[in-house]
Order: C-alpha cells, then sequence, then structure tokens
C-alpha cells in the first residue's frame, strides 16, 4: 500500500464529498416523498452566518456553510474506507 499524505486524504474527502452531494441531489428527485426522503436527503447547515465589516472605503462580507446530508456522509465516509483500505 502507497503511502498517502494528508494533504491527498483531505482533498480525496473534499472531492467525495461534492460528489455525494451531487448523486444526492439526483437521487432525492428520483425517491418518492416520506420519512426515508427526508432522512437521506434532508440538509442539516452548519456554518457560519455572514459577517460584514464595512471600513467605509472597504465592505468586507464572510461566511460560510456546508449543507450535509446523510447520504453524502455515508458516500464520503464509504469512500474513505476504500481509499484506506486498498
Amino acid at each position: 500500500m502507497a503511502k498517502r499524505g494528508v494533504g491527498f486524504i483531505i482533498l480525496f474527502v473534499i472531492i467525495s464529498g461534492v460528489l455525494g452531494a451531487a448523486i444526492s441531489q439526483y437521487l432525492s428527485g428520483i425517491f418518492p416523498e416520506g420519512p426515508v426522503k427526508r432522512f437521506f436527503f434532508q440538509a442539516i447547515e452548519i456554518g457560519l452566518e455572514r459577517l460584514n465589516l464595512n471600513l467605509g472605503f472597504l465592505r468586507l462580507d464572510f461566511g460560510f456553510t456546508f449543507n450535509l446530508t446523510a447520504f453524502t456522509a455515508l458516500f464520503t465516509l464509504f469512500l474513505l474506507y476504500l481509499l484506506l483500505k486498498f
């Protein structure tokens, strides 16, 4: 097994999260309404609200949020397991 650096693993988690979110968006349109769909595809927002800094001549806006679904988390953990296993 080749030694993988921390940077590679972080990049892999970010890419798998983006892929998981894209697949989650696609699959949420296929599933019928109900508790299973809400559990796997309802997003939880994690992050900071927008912060405005107005200095008169310069205005800065900061903030970020993550939309996390159960499917995205499971998909990311599954791909991370496969990466570390092989």
